[in-house]
């Protein structure tokens, strides 16, 4: 139980033995609260910024054994994709910082009820752009690759696949693609476990402002 758990509780039972606290106090206790929250969104999207450029720098840096993949990471599609992908983060970050500073400011309680809808809805099209854009890299990734890969231009050319074709590749597409879900659905949850818990504690005390507010 934190300070304003036990505050509050103090608060609701109206105890002789304890002062009375006003709801101001509480109140201000809840955009506290909620600063801390957003704070702490605005680090951990940073962090994960941070390390994904790193590891992104790091390999453009030593490069890739695989040839064709280092030529699909050196093609105009994944560079102009990375360019977009940073733009899109910086600027969610911009809008998670935005937020950051309208809930650390004083402001009435009906504006800090705003911010805060506006910042679980700010965080919940940062989860979706990473997933929905995830998957989309990944479907284009995929026909790259089908219509790439020396292996299977080398298959094509040799005549084996002859009256086949589209049937192999409906099946590797699938299956590639199944893949994909798979692991984005993984990141989803790793989403759900770091960011959701912030969003769920940062709901709960919308959900006290309102009560409050009635």
């Amino acid at each position: 139980m934190d300070q304003l758990d036990i505050l509050k509780e103090k608060w609701n039972s109206q105890d002789t033995e304890y002062p009375h606290y006003t709801t101001d106090t509480i109140k201000g206790l809840l955009a506290k609260k909620s600063t801390s929250i957003v704070k702490w969104l605005l680090i951990i999207a940073i962090i994960e910024f941070a390390v994904m450029t790193g590891i992104n720098f790091i390999y453009s840096m030593v490069g890739s054994p695989d040839e064709f993949t280092q030529h699909m990471m050196d093609s105009n599609f994944v560079k102009i994709s990375w360019v977009i992908h940073v733009i899109a983060i910086i600027y969610f970050i911009f809008l998670f910082y935005k937020n950051y500073k309208n809930i650390s400011a004083t402001q009435p309680t009906r504006s800090l009820m705003k911010n805060i809808i506006k910042t679980r809805k700010t965080m919940k099209w940062y989860i979706w752009y990473n997933i929905i854009g995830g998957f989309i890299s990944g479907i284009m990734t995929t026909i790259y690759m089908l219509n790439n890969h020396p292996l299977i231009n080398e298959l094509m050319a040799s005549g084996k696949m002859d009256g086949h074709e589209t049937m192999f590749y409906v099946i590797a597409f699938l299956a590639l693609t199944v893949m994909y879900i798979i692991f984005l659905g993984f990141i989803y949850l790793v989403y759900m476990l770091i960011y959701g818990i912030l969003l769920k504690r940062l709901k709960g005390n919308y959900e006290e402002l309102k009560r409050m507010e009635v």
